[in-house]
């Protein structure tokens, strides 16, 4: 007789997600992942195909959300929304900061010990759909300018990534979802600049 699930799928994932995020994918026993999750350890491994399943699983569940919550509104618009997506990481009204810092970028630096190319995959996936939806939206301001813009958008769709993942460094550091509000702030000065050019 099969045993019974005694958690629903996606809040078992949710939970997951919330614990890996706080505490790592190392650090984390599968006897812990089942206290703090619901799930038994017989379930991780048979449903998920074992802890790391389980995590790629949260990895991408915590990128998903990121996807259509923080970053569909830079597709379509312009300088504006990158500003604000940028004071969303520092702003403790946005569920886009944390005192935990970002899973992909605290994935992507435990992930340079572990080196499974299966969290890498995720990782590198988060950091281009981020660099479109910044190319996307430097691209729009650019050709709505009514004068010609010094704005290279590839070249800003870079630099705006790699200071992403440096604030969100900051804010797990200092563990503070504010911590990385300097660089916010000269992010956008910065942007704004850019738009009267």
């Amino acid at each position: 007789m099969p045993r019974q699930k005694s958690y629903v799928r996606e809040e078992a994932v949710k939970k997951a997600c919330e614990v890996f995020w706080q505490e790592g994918y190392q650090a984390l026993g599968v006897r812990e992942l089942e206290e703090r999750t619901g799930i038994n350890q017989f379930a991780i491994r048979s449903e998920f195909g074992g802890k790391q399943g389980l995590y790629l699983e949260a990895l991408n569940y915590y990128a998903e959300a990121a996807f259509e919550m923080h970053l569909r509104p830079m597709r379509d618009g312009g300088i504006a929304e990158i500003i604000a997506f940028l004071k969303s990481l520092t702003d403790e009204k946005f569920s886009s900061s944390s005192e935990y810092g970002c899973m992909i970028v605290n994935t992507g630096v435990e992930n340079a010990r572990i080196a499974s190319p299966e969290l890498d995959a995720v990782v590198a996936n988060y950091w281009t759909v981020l660099e479109e939806h910044f190319h996307s939206a430097l691209t729009n301001a650019k050709n709505r300018a009514q004068k010609t813009s010094a704005i290279n958008p590839r070249a800003e769709a870079k630099i705006l990534v790699t200071a992403v993942m440096g604030i969100h460094v900051q804010n797990r550091a200092q563990k503070s979802r504010s911590g990385g509000g300097a660089l916010v702030e000269h992010l956008c000065a910065h942007l704004e600049g850019l738009e009267n050019t």
